[in-house]
Order: C-alpha cells, then structure tokens, then sequence
C-alpha cells in the first residue's frame, strides 16, 4: 500500500510541474515560456518512463567463492543482473545488505577489531542499455561465525532525481567461517614431586597393542587398523578396535562465561580451545568436549574426523555469556566422568578464592590444565600467585595474553 501512494505521489507532482510549465506558457505567451516548454516534454517523458519501469522484473544473481572458510580468510562476492529490455538507466545503486557481524575485522591471531570495522558495500553502475551487469568486491579478514547474506537493494532514478526507484531482492546464503588455529605444543598435566620441581611432559600415544574387538570403519580410521578377515565375513569395512579406546578419558572443556571479559578475550579463548582439541585429535585419541554455560554442551569421545568436525562447528556459531565463571559447574559436570581424567580447561576468569575447589578436584583423581585467556597488560603479580598456588595443588596453568604475538608453542609462564 506505501508502494502504491508513493508512486502516486510522485507521479501527480510530475504532472502538477508539466501543468504549471503550461499554464505558464499560455498565459505569458512568447518564444522562451513555449520553449522551456518544449524543452520540458522529453525530460518528463524520460521520467514518466523511468517511473513506470519495471526494475523489479531483474534477475539478480549472488555467488561467493567459498561458503566454509577459516577465520582471518577472504571470498570473493560476485552479483549478476541481468534484464530483457534495454533501457537506458543513467545509474543503478547496487547495496549488497547481510549480517552486521561481517563489519568486524579478524586479526590473524583470531581475536577482533572492532575499532576499524569496515563499510557496507555500495557500488554505483552506469547501465545505460546495458542488459548484463556484473560486479565484484571482496570481503577479507573475516571473523568467525555464521554469517547470512539475505537481501539485495536496487535503487535507481533520473539524473534530475525527480523520482527514484527501489526495489529489494531476496537472496539467502550463509558463509560459515571457522575459528582460526594457533599452532601449539599440547603436553600431558605434569607430575609434581616436590614444591619447585621441573615439570615433566610425555606425550602420549595411541597403543594399537592389545585388541578388544572390532567395529565398523569410522572416517579418521588408520588404514593399519582395518580387519580385513571381518569386513570379508561381514561384508562391509570392519576396524580393529583397541583397548585404549574404550579407556579413553582426555576432555577439552571450554568455558564461555565471563563477566569482565571483552569480546576480543572470547575469541581468543575459542581459537586456544579449537587448537588444543585439533592437536590431541591429531593424536587419533578419543577426546571428549564440553562447553561450560546455561546450558552446558557436552560432545563425547568419538573417534573420526565426523567428532572434530561437530567440535568445529560448534565452536563457529557458540556466543559469549555474560555470567560470572564458577568452578563448582566444572566440579558438577566432571562428577559424571570418570575419576582421574585428563581436563585442559579453558577460560578466561579465574579466581584465587575457587583454590579450593581445584583441590577437591585433585584429590578426587582429576589432573587439570588451565589455559587461561588474558591480556598482556593483566599478567601482573596476582596472575603469577595464583598460577604458583595451582601448580602447588597439582595442577598446570598455562597463559595466553592476546596481545602477545602469535607464536609456535605455548608460553608456560613459571
């Protein structure tokens, strides 16, 4: 209804103007009113033409270059219009419209840039006659999440601007892109003998030694690992399954609380959990995966590249919770799991009066290994106390000040 009295509108004051240029020229008389006349008719007829041309009749086209890209990546947009009559439009605004969170800027460690977030994206054509049009732009740096493309806005006019034309297509797609990953050295939670004693890491292996049965191929599996006598008698692809398999107890839990943390903390905290759970995968161990919130998500052990693939996209579209972290959540969720599990637990708050739920924690058998997310600016002598006073309970923490630059392993501060 808006439509129709907008077009009404402008349509009734291009006819008041021509009318009142008449009447002008009737009752003044002489060459120069009947000239401005005349001189009138062709840009009025351009401009009913303009107002009753069909521009939503276009057929507009988007296509990305990639859908499923890492955080910090670009893709490449490209828009088709295509159109049967060949008018002759002086200029086309073309207003490719989508999700406020591809302003953001990625930085190459994953976190944001908030201050220098970039513009939507308008291009200006000069069509003329004209009946494909292409463009092409490109958005880089992208930040993690999903991020929908929904809408495409023409607007045209005369070169007067006497009237102007709008119309918006619908065009879904969605660009998924995944957190980024930061190369680290993951080592197994430290025996502490005594108070000052070095720490000590061993990685583990996978112990492909002792068979406990066989099941069927899962994507991931080693090519060693397939019983070929099974699949024969079964018909179908069969895996040796191990007896570490089933004993399996590393998890990877991932606390996305916080009530002082910024936005560029979380998405520092996503990418240390992404990475550290893609490097034990890398391992072929069964590593479980739990999300810390309201409510908590939890992703069980599985072996395969389909359970780093869940984690993944996870991790993609999770949000930050304004909530005060707690350890008794971590205690409750980790009462349903086994005794003496290896925890890597990251966070981004941690306070010296929860010491004492990390030491019931270690006298119930669980080793932890906090990774804590910081800034630089904040590793003062607080942080370095209540890493000292963990370490003494039994445990390992580790710190990632986001403003520090990218490195190939992790800083185990002392």
């Amino acid at each position: 209804m808006k439509g129709k009295l907008r077009f009404a509108f402008r349509l009734g004051g291009i006819v008041l103007l021509a009318a009142i240029l008449f009447c002008y020229s009737m009752f003044q008389g002489g060459f120069v009113s009947w000239f401005l006349f005349y001189a009138f008719l062709p840009i009025l007829l351009y401009v009913l033409l303009v107002l009753c041309y069909p521009l939503a009749s276009w057929k507009v086209d988007r296509t990305l270059s990639k859908t499923y890209i890492r955080s910090g990546g670009e893709v490449t947009v490209e828009i088709s219009l295509t159109r049967g009559f060949p008018f002759p439009l002086v200029y086309l605004e073309i207003e490719d419209l989508y999700d406020r969170s591809l302003l953001k800027i990625s930085r190459p460690d994953g976190t944001l840039q908030i201050a220098q977030s970039r513009q939507p994206k308008q291009h200006i054509l000069f069509p003329w006659f004209r009946r494909n049009l292409r463009i092409q732009y490109v958005l880089d740096r992208l930040p993690r999440g999903e991020h929908d493309f929904y809408q495409i806005r023409l607007r045209t006019g005369d070169p007067f601007q006497l009237v102007e034309k709008e119309v918006v297509f619908e065009e879904i797609q969605k660009l998924h892109v995944y957190p980024a990953e930061k190369e680290i050295t993951v080592g197994n939670p430290q025996s502490v003998f005594e108070e000052g004693a070095a720490v000590a890491y061993a990685p583990r292996s996978k112990q492909t030694s002792v068979v406990s049965g066989i099941r069927e191929y899962t994507p991931g599996d080693r090519f060693s690992w397939i019983d070929w006598k099974a699949s024969a008698r079964k018909q179908d692809m069969m895996t040796k399954e191990f007896e570490q398999e089933k004993s399996a107890d590393v998890l990877v839990v991932f606390d996305r609380r916080g009530a002082r943390q910024t936005e560029d903390l979380f998405e520092y905290s996503v990418v240390i959990a992404f990475s550290v759970y893609q490097k034990l995968k890398s391992r072929n161990e069964q590593v479980g995966f739990m999300s810390i919130g309201n409510p908590a998500k939890w992703l069980p052990a599985a072996m395969g590249s389909a359970q780093l693939q869940r984690v993944q996209q996870y991790l993609t579209t999770v949000k930050q919770e304004q909530e005060q972290p707690r350890l008794q959540a971590l205690a409750a969720e980790l009462s349903r799991h086994p005794k003496g599990s290896t925890v890597y637990y990251v966070t981004t708050d941690l306070d010296s009066r929860e010491l004492a739920v990390l030491r019931k924690l270690r006298q119930s058998g669980y080793i932890l290994t906090v990774l804590y997310i910081c800034r630089h600016a904040e590793v003062g002598t607080k942080e370095k106390n209540l890493i000292r006073e963990v370490r003494q309970l039994g445990h390992q923490m580790d710190i990632y000040p986001i403003q520090q630059a990218v490195q190939t392993e992790v800083q185990r501060n002392a």
